[in-house]
């Protein structure tokens, strides 16, 4: 399974992962050091363009959402990207708290997690 863990406490790193649960989750870079085989996800004002902890960082850049360090004004790009790479769940146990749709672990699928944070 290939999901988008949000992580609202992460910041300034990032607003989250895209994990391959079918990849180890330590890889080695293209220069010989050893980084987290996940993609994180940043935006400007929060999170650098690319991280050399992981093997992929997801910039999306937004004046917007860096002048009011709030992801929202980037959230329809990033689920066109996560559904461009293959994502089909997204973990977020804190929207699983208030919403319906997710599995006991917390987990949406990518298109109703989508509808929430859209509407």
């Amino acid at each position: 399974m290939k999901y988008f863990s949000i992580d609202y406490r992460s910041p300034p790193s990032g607003l989250g992962q895209i994990i391959d649960t079918t990849q180890s989750s330590r890889a080695i870079n293209p220069v010989g050091n050893e980084v987290w085989n996940y993609t994180l996800v940043t935006y400007s004002g929060w999170g650098v363009e690319n991280d050399p902890n992981y093997i992929l960082t997801a910039h999306f850049r937004s004046l917007e959402a860096e002048r009011q360090q709030y992801a929202g004004p980037i959230l329809k790009d990033l689920i066109d990207y996560l559904r461009r790479v293959g994502v089909t769940q997204v973990y977020d146990v804190e929207l699983a708290a208030e919403c319906e749709g997710a599995d006991e672990n917390g987990h949406f699928p990518l298109n109703r997690w989508a509808e929430l944070v859209m509407s």
